[in-house]
């Protein structure tokens, strides 16, 4: 934090604490009084509601939302009810996560991690291996640009929590700034070779 900033937070805690002090007479009247007032006035009503009522209440809450959660996971003869969204398919969620991607972080590592599984997938055909899991990618013929393979290595080795982003400052350039389209187009030239 800059010095600046420190000093304007210095001040506006300093006038706050000042204005507070001066006005706790006002603020008591108005604000506390009425709330206490009204959580006295609360109190009473609770207490003249009979306890059976209440129980009664809180039991058919229970049922009914367990009869809603209930009632739309029985299977109907064939088909079963369905709520949300149809199914999407790999490449309309990579769409969606393109869009997001300026969101943050989070969605920066979804496609890496999406791009450095295909690229694993495409190693291991080539390799004629199956199954590497948590492994640098490396192989026959793999010689991706180092920003390319440090991209590809952070989505599969890595989480998004491996670059967080500071409050106060500005972000600081992580593998995963890297255009997914460079990418892309790096795993077609090797699907080609």
């Amino acid at each position: 934090m800059n010095r600046n900033r420190l000093a304007a937070l210095f001040v506006l805690v300093l006038v706050s604490s000042a204005a507070a002090f001066a006005l706790r007479a006002a603020i008591y009247a108005v604000v506390v009084v009425p709330l206490a007032y009204l959580w006295w006035l609360i109190g009473l009503y609770y207490r003249l509601v009979p306890q059976v009522f209440l129980w009664v209440a809180l039991i058919v809450m229970i049922l009914v939302s367990a009869v809603r959660t209930l009632l739309f996971e029985i299977p109907l003869g064939r088909r079963s009810v369905r709520l949300g969204k149809a199914h999407q398919g790999p490449v309309e969620n990579l769409t969606e996560l393109l869009d997001k991607r300026r969101r943050g972080i989070y969605y920066k590592w979804l496609i890496a991690n999406r791009l450095g599984k295909a690229a694993r997938e495409l190693l291991d055909q080539r390799d004629g291996s199956q199954g590497r899991r948590f492994t640098r990618l490396s192989g026959r013929d793999w010689d991706p640009p180092e920003a390319l393979a440090a991209y590809l290595d952070s989505g599969v080795n890595g989480t998004f929590a491996d670059y967080p982003r500071p409050r106060w400052s500005r972000p600081q350039p992580t593998p995963l700034d890297q255009h997914p389209g460079q990418v892309v187009a790096f795993l077609e030239s090797e699907l080609q070779s």
